[in-house]
């Protein structure tokens, strides 16, 4: 009995310190759950304090927008100038708003106007031409960013190139407001300004705040100020809709919180010794008290395992063992199968590095492990794009597409190395494969060995894969640093694939330095020929011919080809669409839209001009035949005789001429205009007018009669129109005409 007592009480003792450990923690606990609710309460107030700093900056920044938008409405001046007036008063008057809108607001660094016809500026400070402007790049980034609402990132700013830089954040808007396109209106908002009223509503001393923009640049601090300087944890994030900036926010490190959370860390950190302690030591009193009962265990589960028949399943520790020796494999295959992905991406990664101009140690080490390409040599960037990928998707699979894909990358590199050249590809886009290949020699003919890799694996791949590439060749590099030049060369020179294209494969090497002449140039070219094409002049041909040996000659970007193309028949459709419904019917807006993309799938200016051509000849040819058909002055003779011969007609109108003489109303309208100098409606009614004053002079008939007889269907809009005529009623002139004979 005494035994057995010690044994209780031996077991009582031992685990007794686990209840003081327990309490112990239990106010461990309370004193984290204490500093939470005051964590959280800091960050509750700075959240708040954030949000007024949200608030007020972006009521500023609003309110500068709402003012220089609302003068410029407002200011008729502003519209003036922009629509090219000259009076020195429109001038003046919007420098004096455009100072005044800088004077009202401490915020506001400056504002200028840009008017397109002209390309001038004007500033606080008065007029200037845009390339003397300091500000230039940015109104060439707002032109081709039109729709653009928002502020920019962090920028600077300098009104002509001598002055030092200042940094803004800028919104522009075209003007005339609301929807014109005949300038834009800039307002810079100074960026230290902004600083200087968020410092005033920020307490160094205790909290610190950082705001950076979209583009990830730091508006505030600017430099290495309090807030920079000091650490601390972000309490509060907040990020501002109206101009892209995050607002980060917290108590500097130090500060009271600061303390309070080193204390509740080292109470963590008792709690969690506490803890451990109390593992340990359960484990060791549990294993010095196991150890007697552990002995009778073993006894008997042996006694039971020689007494099993074998057929129960129990789960021993064997059994355990196995089944977590089989997860641990199939977690190896797992790691072992993301290992060779990441090596995949890695080598990707280093090929975006190469072309991109990227270049360290490490990534030269990377390079001879992988011996992808010669340490020493001359290198270059071949870029093979798919053309008409829209019709690649469309007319194969997913799976036949990723064949064709990885076939055509193998057929460059096999070439590639039948060329003597050592090569690596990778896919950039869908519809895009970069190869960087090399030669170890550095007086190699790297030049002709691509050049006849490229030609080959056009050929085939159009004869076997059934696709057609376009090819970019870039700039030869001695080294691998200027690989990424040479990349970028290989695209541009894609750009020019119309112009200088040898079976639509480009090398960087031709393309040209500048453009010779500007656009305008060719706009009036085309003007020319599509005026000769209205004009029936068999000269258009030849000025044609001419238009596309200067663009030949020019060597123009394909953009811009297109884009001369599109103007030109627009042109065309302006001048000759409503001339006739067979001429309507070849200008219609889908046909021109196909020949559009028709023109665009075009290999060479040869193979554009020869398409575009057909398409004039047809629409020549059937022009000429409609003017010799029926000629414009035999037309108009006709026209007159008709309308002569049937003004009493009721239903005599623009729609009728139309359907009697095979032309539409709206040049019916145009001839009668240009031959008389008068509406059709006008000699219309003066024809009518004519015979009822005869009627109303020499007859006796009624006003409703001679209404009939003349086209009106009633009496009172014959009235109406004869006194708004003449001047009189029909009685009344009856009156002042009538003939002494029947006054007896």
């Amino acid at each position: 009995m005494l035994k057995l007592n010690n044994w209780y009480f031996r077991l009582l003792v031992s685990y007794f310190p686990i209840l003081v450990l327990t309490v112990s923690m239990i106010i461990f606990l309370s004193f984290i759950a204490v500093n939470e609710i005051s964590r959280s309460e800091t960050a509750k107030a700075d959240s708040i304090t954030t949000g007024y700093v949200v608030d007020s900056v972006e009521r500023a920044i609003r309110e500068i927008e709402f003012n220089a938008m609302n003068e410029a409405v407002k200011n008729a001046s502003y519209a003036a100038y922009l629509n090219g007036s000259t009076v020195t008063n429109d001038r003046y008057s919007v420098v004096q708003s455009l100072r005044s809108l800088v004077e009202d607001s401490d915020l506001i660094e400056s504002i200028y106007l840009y008017r397109q016809s002209g390309d001038m500026v004007l500033t606080a400070n008065g007029q200037t031409e845009l390339s003397d402007f300091g500000d230039r790049e940015f109104i060439a980034y707002a032109k081709e960013n039109r729709d653009y609402q928002g502020w920019s990132a962090s920028r600077e700013y300098r009104e002509f190139d001598r002055l030092e830089p200042v940094r803004v954040i800028t919104m522009y808007k075209q003007t005339p407001l609301p929807f014109g396109k005949d300038g834009i209106l800039v307002i810079n908002v100074d960026l230290y300004a902004v600083e200087q009223i968020i410092g005033s509503m920020t307490n160094h001393q205790v909290s610190f705040m950082r705001i950076t923009d979209a583009a990830k640049q730091r508006i505030y601090p600017a430099g290495n100020g309090a807030d920079g300087a000091g650490g601390g944890n972000v309490l509060t994030t907040i990020t501002s809709n109206s101009l892209g900036w995050t607002f980060e926010s917290g108590i500097l490190a130090g500060q009271l919180l600061g303390w309070v959370s080193v204390v509740s860390y080292v109470w963590v950190i008792i709690a969690v010794l506490t803890f451990a302690v109390a593992i340990i030591y359960i484990i060791w009193v549990t294993r010095r008290n196991y150890k007697p009962i552990r002995l009778m265990m073993n006894r008997i589960e042996a006694l039971q395992l020689r007494g099993s028949d074998g057929g129960a399943v129990r789960m021993d520790d064997l059994t355990v063992i196995d089944r977590a020796l089989e997860n641990l494999i199939d977690q190896s295959l797992d790691y072992e199968k993301e290992q060779r992905e990441s090596v995949m991406l890695q080598r990707r990664q280093l090929f975006n590095d190469l072309i991109s101009g990227e270049q360290n140690g490490q990534m030269k080490e990377r390079m001879r492990k992988l011996d992808l390409l010669p340490i020493a040599g001359r290198y270059a960037v071949m870029v093979v794009k798919l053309n008409r990928y829209d019709d690649f998707l469309a007319e194969n699979t997913l799976n036949e597409q990723n064949v064709l894909k990885f076939a055509l990358g193998n057929v460059m590199q096999e070439l590639a190395v039948g060329e003597g050249l050592q090569g690596w590809g990778e896919w950039l886009a869908p519809d895009r494969i970069a190869f960087v290949f090399a030669v170890p020699d550095a007086d190699g003919r790297i030049l002709e060995q691509l050049r006849a890799t490229a030609s080959v694996a056009r050929q085939w791949v159009g004869e076997h894969l059934r696709f057609v590439l376009s090819i970019g060749i870039g700039s030869i590099a001695d080294d691998w640093g200027r690989i990424g030049q040479s990349y970028r060369d290989a695209l541009s020179g894609m750009e020019y694939r119309l112009s200088i294209g040898q079976d639509a494969i480009t090398f960087s090497g031709d393309m040209p330095r500048s453009n010779p002449r500007g656009m305008f140039n060719y706009m009036q070219q085309c003007t020319d020929c599509v005026q000769e094409i209205r004009q029936t002049n068999e000269s258009w041909q030849h000025t044609f011919e001419q238009l596309f040996k200067q663009l030949e000659s020019d060597t123009l970007r394909d953009e811009d080809i297109h884009s001369l193309m599109q103007l030109f028949l627009q042109m065309l459709n302006r001048e000759l669409k409503d001339l006739s419904d067979t001429l309507n019917e070849c200008l219609e807006d889908d046909k021109t839209s196909a020949l559009l993309a028709k023109l665009k799938t075009a290999s060479s200016l040869t193979d554009m001009k020869e398409q575009l051509l057909d398409y004039l000849v047809n629409l020549y040819e059937t022009y000429v035949a409609m003017s010799e058909t029926k000629s414009y002055k035999t037309m108009m003779t006709e026209m007159r005789a008709y309308i002569q011969e049937n003004f009493a007609d009721p239903d005599l109108s623009l729609k009728h001429l139309s359907d009697r003489f095979q032309i539409s109303g709206k040049y019916a309208s145009y001839l009668f205009k240009l031959e008389y100098d008068m509406k059709f409606v006008d000699f219309l009614v003066q024809l009518r007018m004519q015979q009822a004053e005869r009627l109303l002079a020499e007859t006796d008939e009624t006003v409703q009669s001679i209404a009939l007889q003349v086209g009106y269907a009633n009496s009172i809009t014959f009235g109406r129109v004869f006194k708004r005529t003449t001047g009189v009623t029909p009685g009344e002139f009856r009156k002042l005409k009538m003939r002494p004979s029947a006054l007896t």
